[in-house]
């Protein structure tokens, strides 16, 4: 006999009977350890699902910042286009025009549109209108020239 047959055999050894002769069945024992895998592998699952989570929301919260970044971005477009011919650009959403009305089919700014929000806004609101100042001066000035004495004159024509 081997070392492994004494061992196996002797009292103090748990024997492969022990299970069955405590009133579990071999297959309940068998079955809690494909409940403890199970429930290792439902614990495995959960913390891959709640990774998967926590990378979805933080790829929705750079859509969301990066959606606002080219909307800000296509709204300066917008009053880039219009500072010519409205004072405070700004004045252009006054009338109502909201952004996706300004832009086409890309998603760009379409000068057209934004050139008819242009005109609704000046007709609802002509005081809204850039005004060009007209330079009355004549132009570049010169210096008028000196006819009288100057303090210089005075001082060097001391006797």
């Amino acid at each position: 006999m081997s070392t492994d047959d004494t061992t196996a055999n002797s009292p103090e050894s748990p024997s492969r009977d022990n299970g069955s002769a405590q009133g579990s069945d071999p297959d309940e024992a068998s079955g809690e350890s494909t409940e403890d895998t199970t429930d290792g592998g439902d614990a495995k699952l959960r913390r891959e699902a709640s990774r998967y989570r926590r990378q979805l929301r933080e790829a929705e919260g750079e859509r969301d910042g990066l959606r606002g970044r080219v909307e800000a971005m296509q709204r300066a477009e917008v009053e880039r286009l219009v500072a010519d011919q409205i004072a405070v650009p700004a004045d252009v959403w006054l009338a109502g025009a909201l952004l996706p009305d300004l832009l086409d089919d890309d998603g760009n700014v379409d000068p057209a549109k934004v050139t008819d929000a242009v005109k609704a806004v000046l007709t609802d609101r002509p005081g809204l209108r850039r005004l060009n100042h007209v330079a009355f001066d004549g132009g570049v000035r010169t210096a008028a020239p000196n006819t009288g004495p100057t303090w210089h004159d005075a001082i060097r024509a001391k006797p």
